[in-house]
């Protein structure tokens, strides 16, 4: 088992020669550069049952080479993904098939309670396809830690449909996630780029089922009346992490089709997040959160403005900026390090 620590940047096809030209060179970091042609198919039964434990199989193609791999639900923080993977390599001349996963090469401890094995691997089908070219750079920096930065082009098929696959992923090797998120920022300042909260297996379920639009709801959850705790700040830590998600998942339903009640779902979640912030400065010091917080009071006044003007050229183009996306990752960065604990 790999446990998979990754982070993801949605942005456009001059990615690959940014990265290129501009990027690498930022980074100081010695590079090993390969590209691959890979071919995905995704596997679940005709009631999804999958799909509704969070868990996606694949067969992957490169270069006549196979492997199967298993992602079993992990957590997932403002789109800092953390998530279990099984991979076995697949060899037709041992008469495995590459056709179709073969679930008791997994071992057995990975699979829910709730699920039947021997009756899953009679029902699997394919269900969607991925074929894109992926450019991998393996950074290793002078403090020891080694990322791997990868840039997928290519496009999610469906029978007839397809859509786009355009995306950088950032995966941990090796040390901090400090690392991720300082190349994530550099990225984010010459492209660009929203955080990616999905899989490329959810775009092929929402390509082949049609898309689930989530309906909003605010949190009801009131903020611990006191913080100076462990116990309260990992609750107050999971409330911040809730309203980053709706924020993300909302800025995503917009850019898809713009509506009034969007933005305003938007704004009321900006808002909150404020108030949570303000909350937590007046009970413990940290200089991040305070910056964060000033921030986001920016972000509130520029969202306002453009609610007013309803136009929802300007929502989308506020929404991609630096500064939104990089505030996002300091959110995260800050809600992962907790850099407020030794203040308690």
């Amino acid at each position: 088992m790999e446990y998979e620590i990754e982070l993801k940047l949605l942005t456009n096809e001059q990615a690959g020669e940014i990265i290129e030209t501009k990027l690498l060179s930022q980074l100081n970091a010695s590079v090993t550069q390969e590209t691959q042609i890979l071919t995905n198919h995704y596997f679940d039964t005709p009631d999804r049952t999958l799909r509704h434990h969070n868990i996606g199989l694949r067969i992957r193609g490169n270069d006549l080479k196979f492997e199967q791999t298993l992602k079993t639900a992990g957590k997932s923080i403002g789109g800092l993904h953390q998530r279990p993977e099984y991979n076995v390599q697949l060899d037709e001349l041992k008469d495995q098939n590459i056709n179709v996963p073969n679930l008791r090469l997994f071992p057995l401890s990975v699979w829910p309670k709730t699920i039947d094995v021997y009756d899953l691997q009679a029902k699997i089908e394919t269900l969607f396809t991925t074929h894109f070219e992926r450019r991998i750079y393996l950074l290793k920096f002078s403090s020891g830690d080694i990322v791997e930065l990868v840039w997928d082009l290519g496009k999610v098929t469906s029978g007839e449909k397809s859509v786009p696959i355009c995306e950088i992923e950032l995966e941990l090797k090796k040390g901090s996630t400090k690392a991720l998120f300082n190349i994530a920022k550099c990225i984010v300042s010459l492209l660009p780029t929203t955080i990616g909260i999905g899989s490329k297996a959810a775009l092929g379920y929402n390509l082949c089922d049609g898309l689930l639009v989530q309906k909003f709801e605010p949190h009801q959850q009131n903020s611990p009346e006191n913080i100076q705790t462990e116990t309260e700040t990992e609750k107050f830590v999971s409330f911040l992490s809730s309203r980053l998600q709706d924020f993300q998942m909302l800025s995503a339903e917009i850019r898809r089709h713009y509506s009034e009640e969007l933005a305003a779902n938007i704004n009321q979640v900006l808002i909150i997040l404020v108030d949570d912030l303000e909350f937590f400065s007046r009970h413990i010091s940290c200089p991040t959160i305070n910056l964060i917080h000033v921030k986001l009071k920016t972000l509130v006044d520029d969202w306002n403005l453009v609610m007013q003007q309803n136009d929802k050229n300007s929502i989308y183009n506020l929404l991609i900026t630096a500064q939104t996306t990089q505030l996002q990752l300091d959110i995260v960065q800050c809600l992962v390090e907790q850099p407020w604990s030794s203040h308690l």
